[in-house]
């Protein structure tokens, strides 16, 4: 799972919630040494989760950030700047 930084925008495909976000620790930023792990940044993703009658809307934005860190794993970099 990764925290959702920023939500940039939201949009619905049919019963999918479309999401793009600044998410932390997905893009790699430093290789791994002998002595040093592996270092993880954040980049601009997109995701995309199913959202049915049954779910409800955040009530604030970091209710919302909650949510979509929790239920979107598959996030794809659209941009690492």
């Amino acid at each position: 799972m990764s925290d959702v930084i920023e939500i940039h925008d939201l949009s619905f495909d049919g019963d999918r919630l479309v999401v793009e976000a600044l998410v932390d620790d997905v893009v790699l930023t430093r290789q791994q040494t002998e002595l040093d792990p592996p270092e993880w940044g954040p980049a601009m993703c997109r995701g995309s989760m199913l959202f049915s009658d049954d779910d409800r809307i955040p009530a604030t934005d970091k209710e919302m950030s909650r949510l979509i860190s929790d239920r979107i794993d598959n996030w794809e970099v659209i941009s690492d700047d």
